[in-house]
């Protein structure tokens, strides 16, 4: 087969692969891999059965800081001792040689943790589950920077973090007037979007000087498990590009956004195995991770990958209002 022709290739890149990146190996598929909304994913597989994954990183219209090839290869190495990711084998951080940022890593085996949920595990099964993500987001939390902001090079060493990192009322409008076509708030919807970020903002500065490795990203599709011996564990976390210096509690906001459609036991689960695992929660963490996930909130309902996603995030947002209820918080059903 042509690789290029059947798989999107250019021959910069192409040659790149099999002369730099794999030499001595014959590719026999490169085939798009799905999941990835901001960058391009192939699978490529060699005539040995050895696959790879090639992701070439785009421009992306988020809001939210997204990291470079360059600053998330050394995320993904400064991680790797203690948290199971990837095996980065080769990068072209400025596309020198392919023309586009590109990374490639060993195929990560296992399944989406969406999907082993989805299969309806019993409720210990789910709480097994629950138990290795959790500890496996502990020892993300476990690594230490030398202060809190995102990264802006390889050191990962952060700049000095300015106001608007603590401003969420300022960042949700931001995002409420660059909102995308299609999908969108209501204007009473946005206004309670605005309320909620004013009556809570106050707890962001209550994390503002943590300095802690947080993905930001940190949620079911992202998270890779298996079962080995009859126990689940967790494989691989993917996709660092958004990774910066904070507070776990973003990661936990991240991970228990859904939390409604999980099986309850998966969520205990979850907590205790982070627990376990030497990660700290304060008492008011539930609500305090919450608040920090609205950053998040605000970004995808403002410029949403596509329907589903806006219909489960805007439903997310209807559950905080209700929780938190404010003035306008009952006219948006």
């Amino acid at each position: 087969m042509t690789i290029g022709d059947h798989a999107g290739l250019d021959t910069a890149t192409r040659a790149w692969l099999m002369e730099r990146v794999l030499p001595g190996l014959s590719l026999s598929e490169v085939s798009p891999l799905p999941g990835g909304f901001t960058n391009d994913m192939r699978l490529v597989t060699t005539r040995r059965g050895e696959r790879y994954v090639l992701r070439r990183y785009r421009s992306s219209g988020t809001r939210m800081h997204r990291n470079t090839c360059a600053v998330e290869s050394a995320v993904l190495e400064r991680a790797a001792p203690t948290v199971p990711v990837v095996d980065v084998v080769a990068s072209d951080p400025y596309g020198n040689a392919t023309g586009r940022p590109t990374l490639v890593y060993r195929f990560a085996d296992g399944i989406p943790l969406g999907q082993a949920l989805a299969d309806e595990p019993t409720a210990a099964e789910a709480a097994e589950l629950g138990g290795a993500v959790g500890g496996v987001l502990a020892r993300i939390a476990a690594v230490r920077l030398p202060r809190p902001g995102p990264f802006h090079d390889a050191t990962l060493v952060p700049a000095e973090a300015g106001d608007e990192a603590a401003d969420l009322p300022g960042f949700i409008e931001r995002c409420l007037a660059t909102t995308g076509d299609g999908n969108a708030l209501t204007s009473v919807e946005a206004d309670a979007l605005r309320g909620l970020a004013a009556r809570t903002a106050h707890r962001v500065a209550d994390v503002s000087g943590h300095s802690r490795l947080v993905h930001c990203d940190f949620n079911p599709k992202n998270v890779l498990v298996s079962r080995e011996r009859g126990r689940w564990g967790v494989t691989a976390v993917l996709d660092w590009e958004q990774a910066f210096s904070g507070s776990p509690l973003y990661d936990i906001g991240n991970m228990l956004r859904f939390a409604h459609l999980y099986p309850p036991s998966f969520v205990d689960g979850f907590v205790s195995g982070y627990r376990h695992a030497g990660g700290l929660l304060p008492s008011d963490w539930r609500e305090l991770s919450r608040t920090l996930d609205l950053f998040t909130l605000a970004d995808i309902l403002t410029a949403p990958p596509d329907a589903d996603c806006f219909a489960a995030t805007r439903t997310v947002l209807l559950r905080h209002l209700s929780d938190e209820p404010g003035p306008t918080a009952d006219r948006t059903g």
